[in-house]
């Protein structure tokens, strides 16, 4: 009987054992899924769920109405889920969310900052922690807080990469990037992207990538972004900025021997527009072969545009141009020229008579004139009549120099 009786203990025990491991497991599976559900269990672990659930509410109510504010249900839920649970993230936003902001907010800044070093994912914490930065002028703060929540996953990259390029055109905005960027963080490629397709921050933007692309970052690989950013910053009349960032990632320097670059098509132009600029339209296309070192030009008839172009910082006086053209069959007169445009827009600057390019060695000059323009478009431009054939040339050699001949017209 004894026996009996203490096994039937022992089973009940178990049985015991069993049912509250089960709801012990009920309440950890569900306390952030349905923290209702899970507090409902009332087991000693539903700290979590409470603060679920109190984050829960407070959030989709905050979707609705942005300015919304922690209510008293939800902050009861959230001390009572911090008593049980002191490192619950949700929790301690929730009561850092409940306190005076402003003046008497030192307390609500520390808690949020302290959820914020315990864990970066949790999205109150993280926008607080932007929004209080931005407010304060603490650029950066601001960009090392936005770093941090962009290296959480892709949702918080697509959500905060947007407002880091968008406030990269603030004053200071630079010097607050340049140690976050010139890490090279996960997110870095994707922030790039994105700035260059914001006009306010496009200056800023080359002064950082400028940075970065020396010590001690010396991030020199040219990226397509760094085209994009050089395009768009000429597009923009940023002309002296886009210079300066070309030169600093590598742009190879003009002699008074040719004043332009990449004149014997030895490299690939990868510094586009301060290299070579080349077309690849359907009915017209140029391509540099570093092997052979020519400029290969393709044209159809009714062809017309400029082949390949690239923009010069020029003062006024008198030029001696030269180049050196194979083809096939002899160039028809004006189907391939050479221009040089005022690139400044609303300057006015004289746009020069074109000069004809034929088969050959050929040489001519040109006169600047004495005006407010300074950067010019040099461009190796093409006019095939509608009833002809086409062109197809090489060009083996192209310059530009300063000449050292008394003034005279083309």
């Amino acid at each position: 009987m004894a026996m009996t009786f203490r096994r039937g203990i022992g089973w009940l025990l178990a049985v015991a054992a069993a049912v509250f491991v089960g709801f012990c497991s009920f309440a950890i599976a569900y306390e952030k899924r349905s923290p209702a559900r899970a507090r409902a269990v009332g087991m000693p672990y539903s700290g979590t769920a409470e603060a679920s659930l109190a984050y829960n509410a407070f959030s989709a109510r905050r979707a609705g109405n942005p300015n919304a504010a922690v209510n008293p249900d939800e902050v009861r839920l959230a001390k009572s889920a911090y008593r049980q649970e002191p490192l619950s993230i949700p929790a301690l936003g929730l009561i850092a969310e409940s306190m005076p902001n402003g003046k008497q907010g030192t307390e609500r800044q520390a808690l949020f900052e302290l959820a914020g070093k315990l864990n970066r994912r949790n999205t109150l914490v993280n926008t607080e922690l932007v929004k209080a930065a931005a407010l304060r002028g603490d650029d950066r703060a601001f960009f090392a807080w936005l770093s941090r929540v962009m290296l959480v996953g892709k949702e918080a990259k697509t959500t905060y990469g947007a407002a880091m390029a968008e406030a990269t055109a603030r004053n200071g905005a630079v010097e607050a990037l340049i140690p976050i960027i010139g890490e090279r963080p996960g997110w870095a490629d994707y922030y790039w992207r994105l700035v260059v397709r914001r006009p306010a921050s496009l200056t800023n933007a080359a002064e950082l990538r400028l940075a970065v692309a020396g010590a001690p970052w010396l991030q020199r690989e040219i990226m397509p972004t760094d085209k994009t950013l050089l395009l768009h910053l000429v597009r923009d009349g940023h002309m002296e900025a886009a210079h300066k960032l070309a030169e600093g990632l590598g742009l190879g320097h003009s002699t008074k021997a040719n004043l332009l670059i990449n004149g014997n098509f030895a490299t690939s132009p990868e510094l586009a527009p301060f290299d070579w600029q080349l077309s690849s339209q359907g009915n017209l296309g140029a391509s540099v072969d570093t092997r052979e070192k020519i400029l290969a030009i393709s044209a159809i008839g009714g062809a017309r545009g400029s082949a390949a172009r690239q923009l010069l910082k020029l003062t006024p006086g008198r030029y001696d141009l030269a180049w050196k053209v194979a083809a096939d069959s002899a160039v028809d007169p004006g189907s391939l020229v050479v221009r040089m445009d005022c690139a400044e827009r609303g300057k006015g600057g004289a746009i020069l008579p074109p000069v004809p390019v034929v088969a050959g060695e050929g040489k001519a000059s040109a006169e600047i004139p004495d005006n407010a323009c300074q950067w010019y478009w040099f461009s190796l431009a093409v006019a095939i009549p509608d009833d002809v054939i086409g062109l197809d040339a090489n060009v083996l050699r192209l310059s530009l120099t300063p000449s050292t001949d008394a003034p005279k017209n083309f």
